[in-house]
């Protein structure tokens, strides 16, 4: 596993924004791994310049700037009708990010991971319009030391869940509680231009409703206890240059519905089979020192 904790900076992170609900025609049109100005004036860029300002000594010069990223994450729900269009997006995404082997491995557990560079978002924006699909978009900011965790649905009944892990062996497990988590643990290195590391997770996680105390950086505080139940050997590990964006979905060509891919990303709703895409954009920002007081 990558150590967690990337940023050798300190700077107080807050999560900003939240769920926004979009419909399709005005939901897939903003541009992806566009930096976020240091001297925007919206208010998700005053916060976290306030919050950044607070940590730095007064006598700090004021043209000192911190560098750390907000993850852009786009949920994107596409209609599964008897044809999977999600074959078209898979067409712009770079699939080989990953080894050959986890490739491979992926794929049979119906899961697919890669990148794609940001002029293929055009391409994939007129496929998400055509087929209808609802957006929701969130910008995340992880907290220091921890990767960054998306909720997905909750086991609201007894669920079966297999994949095929060593020896090409199917092996299944039976989950009555929790939700479905995917995780991604992350390695910011802005002196090579901005290249980031991510591994990729998921697993099934169940509040235990008490609370235990753990010991992180020096100090001991209370957190909820959970049952966890990860799948290890589903991990994915992948570069993107700062002109590239994530891309997770389910493999469109594995129709076995207990299978993990599909657990995680497809869902039957009253209208009827959805399949989950995730775009996630890692976007650096600058927060602005404090200026210098006089004592």
């Amino acid at each position: 596993m990558m150590n967690t904790g990337r940023f050798n900076i300190f700077l107080a992170l807050i999560l900003v924004g939240g769920f926004c609900m979009i419909g399709c025609a005005g939901g897939v049109s903003w541009p992806l791994s566009q930096p976020v100005p240091a001297d925007s004036r919206s208010a998700e860029s005053q916060a976290i310049s306030h919050e950044g300002a607070l940590l730095f000594p007064k006598n700090v010069q004021s043209d000192v700037r911190v560098v750390d990223l907000i993850f852009d994450v786009a949920q994107v729900e596409l209609p599964i009708d008897g044809t999977r269009d999600s074959r078209k997006i898979w067409n712009h995404v770079n699939g080989l990010a990953l080894d050959a082997e986890r490739v491979v491995s992926l794929a049979r557990n119906a899961l697919r991971v890669g990148v794609a560079p940001v002029s293929a978002w055009p391409a994939i924006r007129a496929i998400l319009l055509a087929a209808k699909s609802d957006v929701r978009r969130e910008h995340i900011v992880a907290q220091p030391g921890l990767p960054l965790v998306i909720q997905l649905s909750p086991i609201v009944k007894q669920e079966s869940i297999f994949g095929y892990f060593e020896a090409g062996r199917l092996v299944g497990k039976t989950v009555s509680a929790g939700v479905k988590l995917l995780s991604i643990d992350y390695a910011f290195h802005p002196q090579l231009g901005g290249a980031l590391d991510v591994e990729i997770g998921f697993e099934v996680r169940r509040d235990l409703d008490v609370m235990t105390f753990e010991h992180r950086g020096g100090t001991i505080r209370q957190v909820p206890k959970y049952e966890r139940h990860v799948f290890a050997n589903l991990g994915a590990t992948l570069s993107l240059t700062t002109d590239e964006f994530l891309v997770i979905g389910a493999d469109p060509n594995q129709e076995n519905e207990y299978l993990v891919g599909n657990r995680f990303l497809v869902r039957e709703r009253n209208t009827g089979r959805y399949e989950t895409l995730f775009f996630i954009t890692p976007k650096p920002f600058q927060a602005r020192a404090a200026q210098p007081t006089s004592r």
